[in-house]
C-alpha cells in the first residue's frame, strides 16, 4: 500500500532528491554522481514547483514527481528540445511542466518477479512502469497532480516523455500529444503536450468511476490552494 502527498516539509524533501540521486546518478547514470558529492540530486527548477511524493508503510518514499511552474515560459523542456505547436493565446502560468517522474527500485522490485513479461495489451512499455501494481501507483500520482493543477489555473502539462511511458498513459486515457522531435535527453523523449481540459472529459466519457474519484479528490478539504506559498512571485505583472 502507498499514499501521494503534496511535499513541502524540507526533510522530505530531501528524500525526495535522495532518490532522484539514487535513480538518476547511480541507477541510469543520466547524470555524474561526482557533481552532487551530498548525495541528493536538485536543480533551480525546485523552488517554483509542486512536489509530490508516494510513500509506503513508514513513510518510505517510493516515487515521485515535480510540476515545474514558471512566469515567464522556461520550463526544463525547452532547455533540451525543439518545441512547436503550443496552444495560441494562453500565458505562462497556464501551464506546467511534468518532470523528475521516479518510482524507486525497490518498490519496482517488491512488484514484478525479475523475468515477468510484458503485458501485451500495453506493447513494449519501459520496465520501470510494465506491472498494474506500478501503474496504480502512476495514476494515483497523476490524480493528485490532476487536482493540484485544477485548483491553480493550470490548463496544459508539457513533458519530455519516453514513448513507453507516452502509450501507457495514453492506455489510461491521459492523452499528449507530440509536439516536437524526438531528442536525447535523459535517454530518447518525445516532447508533449496534455489538456487537462480534454483529459477531464475523456475520463468523464471513458472511465466514469475514475472520473468520480477526479471529483471526491477536487473537494478533498485538505488539498487546497491555502497552503500555497505566494505565487506568482509578487512583483509578477
Amino acid at each position: 500500500m502507498f499514499y501521494v502527498k503534496r511535499v513541502k516539509k524540507q526533510d522530505e524533501l530531501q528524500k525526495i532528491f535522495a532518490l532522484r540521486y539514487q535513480v538518476y546518478c547511480l541507477e541510469k547514470m543520466f547524470l555524474d554522481a561526482k557533481d552532487y558529492p551530498e548525495g541528493v540530486e536538485s536543480d533551480d527548477y525546485d523552488e517554483s514547483a509542486i512536489h509530490l511524493g508516494a510513500f509506503a508503510s513508514g513513510d518510505n518514499i517510493v516515487g515521485s514527481l515535480r510540476l515545474v511552474r514558471s512566469t515567464t515560459m522556461h520550463f526544463p523542456i525547452f532547455d533540451h528540445c525543439k518545441v512547436s505547436q503550443l496552444p495560441k493565446g494562453a500565458n505562462s502560468l497556464e501551464f506546467a511542466e511534468i518532470s523528475r517522474l521516479i518510482i524507486s527500485k525497490k518498490k519496482r522490485a517488491m512488484i514484478r518477479p525479475p523475468k515477468q513479461t510484458i503485458p501485451p495489451s500495453i506493447g513494449a512499455v519501459r520496465s520501470d512502469f510494465t506491472d498494474f501494481g506500478i501503474s496504480d501507483l502512476l495514476m494515483e500520482l497523476f490524480r493528485v497532480m490532476f487536482t493540484y493543477s485544477k485548483q491553480r489555473g493550470i490548463k496544459y502539462w508539457l513533458a519530455a516523455m519516453e514513448p513507453s511511458l507516452m502509450r501507457l498513459l495514453q492506455y489510461h486515457h491521459f492523452n499528449f500529444r507530440q509536439v516536437g522531435p524526438a531528442t536525447d535527453y535523459y535517454g530518447q523523449v518525445i516532447p508533449c503536450i496534455a489538456s487537462l481540459e480534454e483529459i477531464e472529459e475523456q475520463f468523464s466519457q471513458q472511465n466514469r468511476e475514475f472520473f468520480l474519484e477526479f471529483a471526491k479528490h477536487m473537494t478533498d478539504p485538505r488539498i487546497g490552494i491555502h497552503e500555497e506559498t505566494m505565487w506568482p512571485p509578487k512583483e509578477f505583472r
